[in-house]
């Protein structure tokens, strides 16, 4: 789905039909970490770099085209807080969700993912690139398509032929392991895991009893430590799997209970889907 937005300084001086003024398109991916579009109220940091020749000139902290520009959404168009114009050379775009008030490094912007994601900290770890290269006025709007940088955990649970009852409203689920800190470089839209970070557990964002979510920063996680823990009834379960966290996919990991979580011993078995996150 594609959104047009008009760049303008107040809702009432809007003139689509002024071939000087920049248009947008602003496509988002079928889904953001909480949402299925954007939302009334999101912003975008926006850039553009003006190219003068066939030696590409990269993005810049500053001194660029369009400077971090705050493009913002109010629930049925994009408008940005002065009036943009096109430069007189092709330019490229981009496009950063969530707008980052203050980017001080392109190539090496630390970022975070919430270690408790059951609430707010969610979406706010998400972190969605868009990319247009050498547009031009006479192409008609930018199209900035959106997509998703981090990777994305899914834990569904199943109840077993041998399962009794529900599963308790009390569960909780934790992913293990995982560092949640990397650097950013927003001339390719690539995260890279901090090599010094330290591994720690995030609480993972509960959409219902047999459903959990986190957003997890790309990073291979091996066999030897415990993946996910569900804490149900008091008791904590350990589940050790390995799995390479990749950039823009979903990994599910469907778990079955095939026994209650009222006794000692609870059986489990994981099987898992890669797909791409839309």
């Amino acid at each position: 789905m594609m959104l047009t937005a008009l760049s303008c300084s107040k809702a009432g001086d809007v003139r689509p039909e002024n071939p000087d003024v920049i248009r947008f398109q602003i496509g988002f991916p079928e889904t953001k970490a909480s949402a299925t579009a954007f939302e009334k109220g999101d912003a975008v940091s926006l850039y553009a770099v003006e190219q003068y020749g066939e030696v590409a000139i990269p993005l810049q902290v500053g001194g660029n085209y369009i400077n971090n520009e705050k493009l913002s959404f109010d629930g049925a168009s994009w408008n940005t807080d002065y009036t943009l114009y096109w430069a007189d050379n092709p330019c490229d775009f981009y496009g950063i969700y969530p707008y980052i008030p203050s980017i001080g490094s392109i190539e090496t912007y630390p970022f975070a993912v919430a270690t408790n994601q059951n609430g707010e900290g969610y979406e706010a770890s998400d972190l969605l690139f868009a990319y247009t290269p050498l547009v031009t006025r006479s192409k008609g709007p930018v199209s900035l398509q959106f997509k998703h940088i981090l990777s994305k955990l899914v834990v569904v649970l199943n109840k077993g032929e041998q399962f009794e009852g529900e599963i308790p409203d009390d569960i909780v689920a934790n992913v293990y392991n995982t560092v949640n800190t990397c650097s950013v470089d927003f001339t390719h839209g690539s995260v890279e895991k901090d090599l010094m970070g330290e591994r720690k557990t995030i609480q993972m964002h509960k959409i219902s009893n047999q459903r959990f979510e986190a957003i997890l920063v790309p990073q291979n996680l091996e066999r030897k430590t415990p993946l996910v823990e569900l804490t149900m009834g008091g008791i904590a379960y350990l589940m050790e799997y390995s799995l390479s966290f990749r950039a823009g996919y979903v990994h599910t990991l469907n778990i079955t209970l095939n026994t209650s979580p009222d006794q000692e011993m609870i059986g489990i078995s994981i099987d898992v889907d890669n797909d791409g996150w839309n």
